[in-house]
C-alpha cells in the first residue's frame, strides 16, 4: 500500500478533495441501491403459510394467521388476492386471521394498499362482536377506519364468501397434521403431466 506524504495544508485539501471524488459516487449508488432495495422489501406481499382453518356452514375456509408486530401490520398489503401469489384463485375458500395478543376495544383496522374488497370479523374468543361488509380498498391516505368493539382476533374473508353476522361463533382450528398426499391442486397436476409425458 502506498503512503500518502502530505507537506502542507493544500496538500492536504487536494488528498481530502480526491478522496470525495472517490467515495461521493460510491456512496450515492449505495444509497441508491439500499433505496430501492428497502421500497421492494417494505411493498412486497407476504405469504404467511396456511395454519388454521375456519368452518361455518357448509363452508371451509384455509386460514394464514398474522402473529408479529411486522405481520400484522402488512396483513394483505400489496397482494394481488387472498389466495397468494402463485396459488390458483377458487372459489373464496382462503382468508386472513390476525391473532391480537390479547383482548383490545376499538380495534382499528384499514384497507390502505389492499388491492381487493374484504369482510372483516371482529372475534372476542370465536364469537363475532363486530362485522364489516364490502371495505373498500384505499391508496391515498385518509382511508377509512374501521374499529371493532372488542377483540382479540380479527378474521378477513373475501366479500360475500361466508354468511357470517355479529353473534355467530366460529369454528376455528389449527390444522394439526396436513395428510401426506395433500400437495396442493397445482401441484399435483403438475407432477401427474409431467409423468405422462
Amino acid at each position: 500500500m502506498k503512503t500518502l506524504k502530505i507537506n502542507s495544508e493544500k496538500d492536504l485539501y487536494a488528498a481530502a478533495f480526491k478522496l470525495l471524488n472517490i467515495l461521493g459516487p460510491v456512496a450515492g449508488v449505495s444509497i441508491i441501491i439500499g433505496t430501492v432495495a428497502l421500497d421492494y422489501v417494505q411493498t412486497r406481499p407476504q405469504d404467511l403459510p396456511v395454519t388454521h382453518i375456519l368452518t361455518h356452514g357448509d363452508r371451509t375456509f384455509k386460514l394464514e394467521v398474522a402473529s408479529t408486530p411486522e405481520q400484522l401490520e402488512k396483513g394483505l398489503k400489496f397482494r394481488s388476492s387472498l389466495n397468494g401469489d402463485g396459488v390458483l384463485p377458487t372459489a373464496g375458500d382462503r382468508g386472513m386471521l390476525f391473532n391480537l395478543g390479547g383482548e383490545i376495544y376499538n380495534v382499528p383496522f384499514w384497507m390502505y394498499k389492499v388491492n381487493f374488497p374484504l369482510d372483516i370479523f371482529y372475534l372476542k374468543d370465536n364469537v363475532v362482536t363486530t362485522a364489516v361488509y364490502n371495505a373498500k380498498p384505499c391508496y391515498k391516505n385518509p382511508c377509512p377506519i374501521y374499529k371493532g368493539k372488542v377483540a382479540n382476533q380479527v378474521l378477513e374473508l373475501a366479500t360475500g364468501a361466508a354468511n357470517i353476522k355479529v353473534g355467530d361463533r366460529l369454528n376455528i382450528q389449527p390444522l394439526s397434521v396436513l395428510p401426506k398426499n395433500n400437495i396442493g391442486l397445482d401441484s399435483g397436476n403438475f407432477l401427474r403431466n409431467k409423468n405422462e409425458r
